[in-house]
């Protein structure tokens, strides 16, 4: 039986590196913390709500790809390179960088499996 120190230390989030030509070379993906997903599957949820209010989803939208890239792109250890206050910083930068990022960090989470699973389960 695994003890609590082992489970701790266990590196179990997945890791990927993607090419990002725009910045001439790859970055470093890690799968998102359970504490971390959460903060994504609530813009998520508000997204919706944009949407079913009439809104423009298009700021919720930036909101979840700005969240992906600064919870997402981590050195080879998994240490963070960004926090959510890198945000503002990180809408600066080129959307076809950051397109490529948020979907691989999609992806790596399995985030349209997961609703697909759900949606299977209803």
């Amino acid at each position: 039986m695994l003890n609590r120190d082992q489970i701790l230390s266990a590196k179990d989030r997945a890791q990927e590196k993607v090419s990002i030509p725009e910045w001439g070379g790859e970055v470093m993906i890690t799968a998102l913390s359970v504490r971390d997903r959460s903060l994504v599957l609530s813009e998520w949820a508000r997204l919706g709500a944009v949407q079913k209010d009439g809104g423009d989803p298009a700021s919720a939208m930036l909101e979840i790809k700005l969240r992906l890239v600064a919870l997402s792109v981590t050195d080879a250890e998994g240490v963070p390179l960004f926090t959510v206050d890198d945000m503002t910083a990180l809408a600066t930068k080129s959307n076809q960088a950051i397109g490529v990022i948020s979907d691989a960090a999609i992806t790596l989470n399995k985030f349209f499996v997961s609703a697909t699973e759900d949606a299977a389960k209803n």
